[in-house]
């Protein structure tokens, strides 16, 4: 472990969910202070088993909206990371507007925090829903969504507003921000249901031996990288700042693969007697517009970064059904 870099003070939000934890680990191993917030409604303290007894991390278990309202409890910090998200779920179990409210009320909470500290520099996690169906994904591409009578944008555009609300405080305060988008991770550490993706959420209903849904053909692509190759960019990005700085970047992969392949690939490896029923999209989604093609453009990232992928998408889901069975 490096000393270099112990007087540095962190602070990771959703540092109990799979993509937080992941560079928790990968900041305490560099030899700096971690403090990680997160209210545990999707993370879990399993994944931080690794970190809870460290002498450099601090966990805190609470809402990230009350960051700038309890003094006492939050110190000032050199860098922020921000991945704690609440993201509608198809079933209709969490409102859209408690969505919008709760990510951009979080976005508030991190920019009143940072602009203690001058020198704060905010990493702020972004998602690659927020670029619909391009053709693309570059990042300074011009962004279409569907209409707003369609529920199922809530999330892409608490992301979307939140990113012009940061980057309107870089220009304006100079406020020192860098955005990320991510493109779809996992790792054993995700969520097992659906607010963990679609890869977790099929392994767990493989290894019940349950019905796998899939909504329309099964034949729309989405690119699935290592929840740990997405924490080590953020932690290149950090290091890279003054690169990426009052920008967006893309992380992920750029391999594609079909929603169809993954269950069949998922139902192969468990030697699950799972089924898989196709249910037309709009029936669940009504007159939402499926993304029929996803993959991470990380062009910036390689160039910027030196970004690299150690998983593929298949080592990905082995590691899951790994470790889920256990």
């Amino acid at each position: 472990m490096s000393s270099l870099n112990k007087k540095i003070d962190i602070l990771i939000t959703g540092a109990a969910g799979t993509i937080g934890s992941h560079l928790t680990d990968i900041m305490l191993d560099a030899g700096y202070n971690v403090d990680g917030i997160d209210d545990l409604s999707y993370g879990s303290m399993d994944n931080l088993k690794s970190a809870i007894n460290h002498p450099n991390f601090n966990f805190i278990k609470d809402r990230v909206e009350h960051l700038y309202r309890n003094e006492a409890r939050f110190k000032t910090y050199d860098a922020i990371f921000h991945f704690a998200s609440l993201k509608k779920v198809w079933d209709g179990s969490v409102a859209s507007t408690t969505v919008m409210n709760t990510n951009f009320n979080m976005t508030k909470a991190i920019i009143e925090k940072a602009k203690r500290t001058s020198s704060c520099k905010i990493i702020f996690a972004s998602t690659s829903d927020i670029y619909g169906n391009s053709k693309t994904f570059k990042e300074d591409d011009d962004i279409t969504m569907g209409p707003p009578t369609n529920e199922r944008y809530s999330y892409a555009l608490s992301k979307w507003h939140s990113e012009q609300y940061i980057l309107n405080y870089v220009k304006e305060e100079n406020v020192n921000a860098a955005i990320i988008r991510i493109f779809g991770c996992a790792s054993s550490r995700s969520n097992k249901y659906w607010s963990g993706g679609h890869i977790p959420y099929f392994v767990t209903l493989a290894l019940n031996g349950d019905d796998i849904n899939i909504h329309g053909d099964g034949l729309q692509t989405r690119s699935i990288s290592h929840s740990a190759d997405i924490a080590q960019g953020f932690k290149q990005a950090y290091d890279n700042f003054d690169k990426v700085a009052g920008t967006i970047t893309n992380l992920g992969t750029n391999q594609q693969t079909t929603v169809k392949y993954v269950a069949e690939y998922i139902i192969n490896k468990t030697k699950s007697n799972s089924k898989i029923n196709y249910i037309p999209i709009k029936e669940v989604f009504g007159d939402y517009k499926e993304i029929l093609v996803r993959f991470a453009n990380t062009e910036k990232a390689e160039k910027l970064l030196n970004y690299t992928r150690k998983y593929n998408t298949e080592q990905v889901i082995d590691d899951i059904i790994e470790g889920f069975s256990k």
